[in-house]
Parts: structure tokens; C-alpha cells; sequence
């Protein structure tokens, strides 16, 4: 998709040369998550050990109902377990580790009653011992403790570019904070991680006793580390698939000075001793853009002249521009999850442009409380239909009922 060569965005710029080529940010936070758990050892154990758990509760009824009167005796609120690191984003994998380490105690013991369950046969007590040997070692703790620092801060970062609102400027200084948060959990554990080492502490987390089991343990700095290098290569960058070391650094370079170009917008990063500052970063940037060069350079120039409080009318071009450029595709993400609700099974029937009008109104409509149904009321009634409550149509006709077969039905 991202080839150089023949991948859709090159063939979409031989057509349109004038179009800003960009990868969605969303989906290179994912990448970067996908290049972290390949460069780290245990993490796949950790992951079949959570799919393990998304399986017995997904596909059983009866496990999840078991589940669900354990949850109540212990008075915890159960959440629900999914997949983790799978096709969804990364605040879905979050979703999942945070409900197995809420629903912990619930989860021992649901296991060690199944273990000593006699109705069970004995390859399902078997199964269910070692999910327990599994889930109460100490190791399983801190590596769930790990995970659940970790996608916690890429579970922030992902739901902020999501935002309608964000823009490539917003999004580049929100990337930086997040990147050097994520670093930082290297040297100041985070919440889960304290947490954690008091249980291995006392070796009892959640009431549950601890044991030193055989899982494999995940190097927290490793994979930390890991993270934030993938963040610094995918990220910043204009787009994340693997290239060539000559293609990755051009396209680096091509997105620090882009960002550069964009900066000199922000007045807070403005050299006051140099009247001039920005001013050939503006240049550039309206060449990009493809707007005025000549007049948004004298509207930089006022715009500076007052501090940056007044946006003059002939820089607003290049203002929109820029925020004109989405840091991330969720809005089509959101698109292909309503058009999944729009055209189901059930609505095989519905034609391309039913479906097309339902999905812009899915899409972009108003809420029910602020639409005035009125004007389509009135157009529907001029065309001649009847309103619901209408008296004045035809009345219903009943058709005449053939009793021939009556003797027969009286049988029945």
C-alpha cells in the first residue's frame, strides 16, 4: 500500500502530484506495538495465556456464567476479557489487560473451583489447575503489571490522535510527551508495576497466595526500551512501512521539515530577537499547500506584529491548510463500523444509494433532540402519501374467507 514503486499512495500522487502523502498515525502506533512484542522475549507466552482466556469465556456460556457467580460472591464488578494484540487498536488490548487485572480474583477462583469440580471429567480439571498454576505465579503478575503500564500510555496516545480535533502540530508535541512518558516507566515504575513488586512483596496479590511458577518472565527495560524505539522510528516519519535506509531517512527528514515548517505558526516557539524568524519556514510551507505565497508572508508578518493573539484574514488560507491535514484515518474507521451496522444480513435488500444515504446520516447527521423532521414531513405529505394517524384514506378491505375446507380444519 506504501511501496514506493506501485503502493497506492505513489500511484494516487502520480495522478494528483499536488497531494500530501500521510500515514495514518493510529496504524503506526500499531506497528510500533507489533515491531516491540517481536523484539522481546515472553511476550507470546503472555499472549497465548490471555487468548487462552478469551477463548474459554468467548465460546462457553456455561464458564461465563461461572465466572459471573464467583465474580458476584467476591463483589467485583467482572469486565469483559478480549483479545489482546490483535487486528483491533491498541486501546482494545488495554481493555483486556485491565479487565484480567480487575477481574483477578474472580478469575483464581473460578479456576480453583473447576479444578475440584467432580462433575468435570478429568481433562477439564487438568486444564483448569493449570490455568490457576498460570494465573497465581508471580511472574504472570509483573508481566500483566508491565503490560498494563505500558498499554495504558499507548492507550491515551491512540484515543488522542483519534480526535476530530487533532492537528499535525498538536499531534508531533503530543507524540514527544507520550514517547519520553513511555521511556520514563524504565525509571519510575508505574502504577501496576508498584503494585506488582509489593505482591511479590508478600507474595499474595488480590488475596490469592503467589508461587514462583515456570512462565517465562518479560525484561521490563527491554521491552520498555523496545516501545520507545519503535514509537521514535515509526512515528516520526511520513510514513512507517519498512524501506530502504536511503528512502526511511529521506522520508525523516522530509517530516522534520515539514513539522519545522509548521512550527513557525505556534507563537510560543517564535525567536522574538529576530524579526525575521519563520518567515522562510512560511515560504516553504505555502509552497506545499500550494497557497499564495506573496500575500499569507505580508498576513505573517502582521500576524507577528500582534503577538500572535490575531490571525489576519490573508494567512487564514494557509491556517486551514494545515489543520485541513488529518493525523489520522479513525473518521474512516468510524465510517466502515457504521456501514457494518447499516448493511447486515438482515438488510440484504437495501440498495447502493439507500445504504450511501443511511451512512452519510450515520456519518455526519445532527442528534435526534436537534433535528427538525418538519420540512421532510411537510415534502412527504405534498407528494400525495397519507400520514400514519390519516382517516381520510381508503378503508381496509377484507378479503372473503373460502370455509370449503372448514370440516377439515375442524379436525385439526
Amino acid at each position: 500500500m506504501l511501496g514506493v514503486k506501485s503502493g497506492v499512495g505513489k500511484l494516487l500522487q502520480d495522478d494528483f502530484p499536488n497531494i500530501v502523502l500521510w500515514h495514518c498515525l493510529n496504524h503506526r502506533l500499531e506497528l510500533a506495538v507489533a515491531q516491540a512484542l517481536e523484539a522481546t522475549g515472553g511476550t507470546k507466552d503472555f499472549q497465548a495465556f490471555l487468548d487462552a482466556l478469551y477463548t474459554l469465556y468467548s465460546q462457553s456460556p456455561k464458564s461465563m456464567r461461572e465466572l459471573s457467580e464467583c465474580a458476584h460472591n467476591l463483589h467485583i464488578t467482572l469486565r469483559r476479557i478480549g483479545r489482546v494484540f490483535n487486528v483491533r487498536w491498541v486501546a482494545s488490548s488495554w481493555r483486556a489487560v485491565n479487565a484480567v487485572w480487575y477481574s483477578y480474583g474472580a478469575l483464581a477462583q473460578h479456576f480453583r473451583e473447576a479444578s475440584e469440580d467432580r462433575t468435570k471429567d478429568g481433562r477439564e480439571r487438568a486444564k483448569f489447575q493449570g490455568l490457576l498454576s498460570k494465573l497465581c505465579s508471580i511472574n504472570f503478575v509483573k508481566n500483566l503489571a508491565l503490560m498494563a503500564d505500558v498499554l495504558m500510555e499507548l492507550k491515551n496516545l491512540s484515543e488522542i490522535l483519534q480526535n476530530r480535533g487533532i492537528t499535525l502540530p498538536k499531534a508531533h508535541d503530543i507524540m514527544l510527551t507520550y514517547t519520553k512518558r513511555i521511556g520514563s516507566l524504565i525509571t519510575y515504575p508505574g502504577q501496576h508495576a508498584v503494585e506488582a513488586s509489593q505482591a511479590e512483596k508478600d507474595m499474595k496479590f488480590k488475596e490469592e497466595d503467589l508461587k514462583v511458577g515456570r512462565s517465562p518472565i518479560i525484561d521490563a527495560s527491554k521491552f520498555i526500551q523496545a516501545v520507545a524505539d519503535s514509537l521514535n522510528e515509526r512515528l516520526f516519519t511520513t510514513t512507517a512501512n519498512r524501506a530502504q535506509a536511503s528512502v526511511a531517512a529521506q522520508r525523516k527528514e522530509s517530516y522534520t521539515t515539514l513539522m519545522n515548517q509548521m512550527a513557525a505558526l505556534d507563537p510560543k516557539k517564535w525567536d522574538h530577537a529576530n524579526p525575521r524568524h519563520g518567515e522562510d519556514e512560511v515560504r516553504a510551507l505555502c509552497h506545499t499547500l500550494h497557497v499564495n505565497e506573496k500575500t499569507t508572508h505580508l498576513g505573517f508578518v502582521e500576524y507577528k506584529a500582534s503577538g500572535g493573539r490575531s490571525i489576519p484574514s490573508n494567512m487564514k488560507k494557509l491556517c486551514i491548510a494545515v489543520d485541513t491535514l488529518s493525523a489520522s484515518n479513525a473518521d474512516c474507521e468510524r465510517g466502515f463500523s457504521a456501514m457494518n451496522n447499516i448493511i447486515t444480513e438482515y438488510r440484504s435488500k437495501l440498495t447502493t444509494k439507500n445504504a450511501a444515504n443511511l451512512l452519510f446520516i450515520s456519518t455526519v447527521g445532527p442528534p435526534t433532540n436537534q433535528w427538525n423532521p418538519l420540512p421532510y414531513v411537510k415534502t412527504w405529505l405534498a407528494k400525495g402519501r397519507r400520514a400514519a394517524h390519516s382517516t381520510s384514506g381508503m378503508a381496509r378491505q377484507h378479503p372473503e374467507e373460502d370455509n370449503y375446507f372448514s370440516p377439515v380444519w375442524n379436525l385439526f
